[in-house]
């Protein structure tokens, strides 16, 4: 099918509706689409009249579940018309395919989006899989690349059928997450004993472990459940742990296995040892830090802003061992002073203990605060 070349209707003469938009995913929806200067943003929640909003609409988001944006897209469908633009943020599109395919077949452009971390994570950076659906994707594919290149996100442009490896790679993580979970906790051994006592290659597998239980249980219950293919995954992790078990009581045959994983994974060659590089530098990171560190915030990100931080450092003679950063989460008060959200850094610089003081430590905290940063304690 041949595709209707669109003339592009300028954001200011259009009004989008975010379906779900008082949620952790639809406020920042909302923000973004504000950032695009829309004529006007609405926010359609439970038990609002959703037929009005789709009527009076040209762009529609669903921050919603797979389940909810197909009710709902069923119940609007003699109201959609070629003039519509449909993006979603679900975590799960196998069950949206079929529907989206029809829609794009009535030439109306719909186009699926994933934001790859939890929507209250800064997303300066986080990938962001943007997928076409089919040849009248355009005009919302257009929408949520403006979208989320407002909030400095990695946008990956995929067609909606690869999205699976991107839902097989969330299921594998989320579900031997809980497993974990779930056999400390049949062996009465909490996280923090794990992390407590752990090597290296424990402590890493304590993050994303700890990342999936801090989710709560919404999203995660919302990548299982949803799942169409959860029963085939599922079977894979178990034909894992079963030849892991036939080899236990050989070591020859639980190298053999082990080299076998080996040889499968360094495909392309070195991978592998890539991975482990990567590994190594976060842990280095951590060791670092864990030794001695100052935690602070800026508000006010801007070039030159790290040269001037780091002064009270030098002026002290403090070796810096690791500087950690990422944009931080903005609280209420920030934002009713109107901090912008995309200025705010959370810092970790670890220090070679052998080079602080009590004395240092005040001074520089001191210098710190002068500069306007936010010291923890």
């Amino acid at each position: 099918m041949s595709t209707e070349k669109r003339s592009f209707v300028p954001y200011g003469d259009r009004i989008a509706t975010v379906v779900g938009g008082k949620g952790q995913l639809g406020r920042k929806i909302v923000t973004g689409l504000e950032s695009l200067s829309f004529k006007q943003v609405r926010v359609c929640e439970t038990g609002d009249p959703f037929l009005t909003f789709v009527d009076q609409s040209t762009d529609l988001f669903f921050a919603v579940d797979d389940r909810q944006i197909i009710s709902m897209l069923q119940a609007s469908h003699d109201l959609l018309q070629p003039s519509h633009s449909i993006l979603d943020g679900s975590s799960v599109k196998e069950p949206l395919i079929t529907t989206y395919r029809e829609l794009d077949y009535a030439k109306i452009s719909v186009c699926s989006t994933h934001l790859g971390a939890v929507p209250t994570q800064p997303w300066r950076g986080i990938k962001v899989w943007v997928c076409e659906v089919g040849p009248n994707s355009e005009q919302a594919k257009r929408l949520a690349v403006d979208l989320f290149l407002s909030t400095n996100s990695s946008i990956q442009t995929i067609n909606i059928d690869d999205h699976k490896n991107v839902e097989r790679d969330q299921w594998i993580t989320m579900a031997i997450a809980h497993v974990v979970a779930g056999a400390l906790r049949a062996s009465d051994f909490t996280l923090n004993q794990f992390d407590s006592y752990s090597t290296l290659n424990a402590e890493l597998l304590a993050l994303p472990v700890g990342r999936t239980l801090g989710q709560g249980t919404k999203i995660p219950s919302e990548v299982l459940f949803n799942q169409p293919k959860k029963s085939d995954f599922l079977a894979t992790l178990k034909e894992g742990i079963s030849q892991l078990e036939q080899s236990l009581d050989d070591r020859a045959t639980l190298q053999e296995l082990m080299q076998q994983n080996i040889d499968f994974h360094n495909n392309p060659d070195g991978f592998v040892n890539a991975l482990f590089k990567k590994a190594g530098i976060i842990g280095a990171r951590n060791a670092n830090i864990r030794m001695h560190k100052f935690s602070f915030r800026i508000t006010d990100d801007q070039p030159g802003v790290l040269r001037r931080i780091l002064e009270p450092f030098y002026d002290e003679g403090a070796n810096l061992t690791a500087i950690d950063s990422m944009p931080g989460t903005i609280s209420d008060e920030e934002r009713s002073k109107g901090v912008n959200p995309d200025k705010v850094v959370d810092f970790d610089i670890g220090i070679d203990p052998k080079t602080i003081d009590p004395e240092k430590e005040e001074r520089i905290k001191k210098g710190l605060i002068e500069l306007g940063c936010t010291v923890s304690e």
